[in-house]
């Protein structure tokens, strides 16, 4: 049930982005249509193994999709930041993170034999600077101006804000209520909050989309 409603509203999203780049050509729709287009295919891909109990080949799956998840989410932020030290942390960030993902695969968490944990709790927290280097640069005397409501990077920023937050948030709680023999609940309490960070994360994508103006016209994108 939960995979199904992931998938579901990744689906919309997919939806989304398609039907509005073809509205409106905008780079943004273009950026997120072969990724959105991976997230549904791994995660169906990640049912089917679930049905089958292969533990090892999901985990693999999974560990080299979210690395390839936060290299994408970092080069939109690339794309998007404008003050150049910001721009240079993005691009440091590609080898840094690269790096420290293949040393955990070999010498720490493996890469078929779990969840990289430690991997996503790295990306996790660039992912939160990077979204606050945003709303700094949003605030900013020549930006004050814009209203944030209708900047599609704003709810993309946003979306990917709360669902980082959330995550490290819910991984940690995950980890105390199973080291106090509160499993069964612990599971329950983590879907929940796992499958409402997903549908906000992915409806706010959805916003992006349909405010993401068309660049063909005389204004100028955001994006």
């Amino acid at each position: 049930m939960e995979l199904s409603i992931f998938l579901l509203f990744e689906i919309i999203s997919l939806f989304f982005a398609i039907t509005f780049f073809i509205i409106k050509r905008n780079k943004i729709h273009l950026y997120f249509i072969p990724f959105l287009f991976i997230t549904v295919l791994v995660e169906s891909i990640g049912s089917l193994w679930s049905l089958a109990n292969n533990s090892s080949g999901k985990y693999a799956m999974y560990n080299i999709f979210t690395t390839f998840e936060f290299l994408f989410y970092v080069f939109l932020f690339y794309k998007h930041l404008k003050k150049i030290i910001f721009k240079k942390i993005a691009l440091l960030f590609f080898p840094f993170f690269l790096t420290a993902v293949i040393v955990n695969f070999t010498f720490i968490q493996g890469f078929d034999r779990t969840f990289n944990t430690y991997a996503f709790l790295l990306g996790s927290f660039f992912i939160v600077v990077f979204c606050c280097f945003y709303f700094y640069e949003s605030v900013l005397p020549d930006q004050i101006d814009l209203q944030l409501s209708k900047q599609p990077f704003f709810w993309i920023s946003s979306g990917l804000l709360i669902f980082y937050l959330g995550s490290v948030f819910i991984n940690a709680l995950f980890q105390y209520l199973i080291s106090n023999d509160l499993q069964s609940e612990g599971k329950k309490i983590y879907n929940i909050i796992n499958r409402s960070l997903n549908i906000i994360l992915y409806s706010t994508f959805c916003i992006a989309f349909y405010l993401c103006p068309d660049p063909r016209k005389k204004y100028s994108s955001p994006l």
